[in-house]
């Protein structure tokens, strides 16, 4: 580096006519200092150093002062590589050791003339910075890759909508490999890619799904819920417990959002064999816990939805086996 001359401290002390001797924390101070007796000696430290200057009068009478040289290595320029990112993501760059830098491509950068500009990148991108030291005069280019990373595409969709005779409706998920839903107070389970929703009045549910780098995306479906379809409010005439997994359990269905339920169920001998007020109950065909023979049985049932306030219905069905 060019030599650098002490004559700050000198400055700072008029009084003194000329030094009588320099000092460094260097190991050979000869090697630093061309002169260390002289009122301007010429300084060339390789590294950083605290130079210290005695200087006494005429009179004998002296003062000390000192000056720090800091010195910039020539080859301190870096960039720091980057996490990959999801598109429609940003990601901080980084750059150090100059004074000027000027980044490349600079459209998606919010400024490409600091040394820590933000990326918002669509498709993955090289990023190149012209870092310059206008101290020693020097400059280089250095690169980093912003890798972007695909969304995953969610797809969302519902079974039916709501009205006077379904008073549930299926939502499916797909595209990801989680998923969250909101609202998620009329659903069966919000984390789940298939929840059922019982919505009171028509609702958009929107669903975030992730993949599994940690990307989201989102889509949407909406159920409407309507006092279309009346139903008939009819019951089955027979049913099969045979845990084939059809048909194994007797129950109220296609009657709409029920709103309040009193469903019993009676054998031959005027037994009440099953009750419940809940309206996702079923009677799987078991008295006290014991089978039940095939055979026929009364319901008798009184309820109120949200599209009839009193609905009352009894009939016969048979258990069959």
């Amino acid at each position: 580096m060019p030599g650098l001359q002490i004559q700050s401290v000198l400055l700072a002390l008029p009084y003194y006519k000329q030094p009588v001797m320099g000092h460094s924390i260097c190991m050979d101070t000869c090697c630093i200092l061309n002169d260390p007796t002289i009122l301007n000696p010429t300084a060339t430290p390789p590294t950083t150093t605290m130079f210290y200057l005695t200087a006494t009068n005429a009179s004998g009478c002296s003062s000390e002062d000192s000056v720090l040289i800091n010195v910039r290595s020539l080859n301190n320029f870096s960039i720091d590589a980057v996490t990959p990112i999801c598109r429609n993501k940003s990601v901080q760059l980084n750059a150090n050791g100059g004074d000027l830098y000027s980044w490349r491509p600079a459209i998606s950068l919010n400024n490409p003339g600091i040394f820590n500009p933000t990326a918002s990148p669509i498709i993955t991108t090289t990023y190149s910075v012209l870092i310059t030291d206008t101290i020693c005069g020097n400059a280089s280019t250095l690169s980093t890759t912003v890798t972007v990373l695909p969304l995953p595409i969610v797809t969302a969709s519902r079974s039916n909508d709501i009205d006077c005779s379904s008073s549930q409706s299926q939502l499916t998920a797909s595209g990801a490999s989680q998923y969250s839903w909101s609202p998620a107070a009329t659903l069966s389970n919000p984390n789940s890619g298939s929840p059922i929703a019982i919505p009171g009045i028509t609702t958009q549910y929107i669903v975030a799904g992730t993949n599994s780098n940690g990307c989201i995306n989102y889509d949407s479906v909406t159920v409407k819920v309507s006092g279309d379809n009346p139903a008939g409010y009819l019951m089955p005439t027979a049913f099969t417990p045979n845990n084939d997994g059809k048909n194994d359990c007797y129950r109220v269905k296609h009657w709409g959002t029920i709103l309040e339920l009193e469903f019993s169920i009676y054998n031959r001998w005027g037994e009440r064999v099953f009750y419940t007020k809940n309206p996702n109950d079923c009677w799987d065909g078991r008295y006290k816990g014991v089978v039940q023979n095939p055979a026929v049985f009364v319901y008798m049932i009184k309820a109120k939805t949200t599209c009839v306030n009193e609905i009352f219905r009894k009939g016969t069905f048979a258990l069959i086996r």
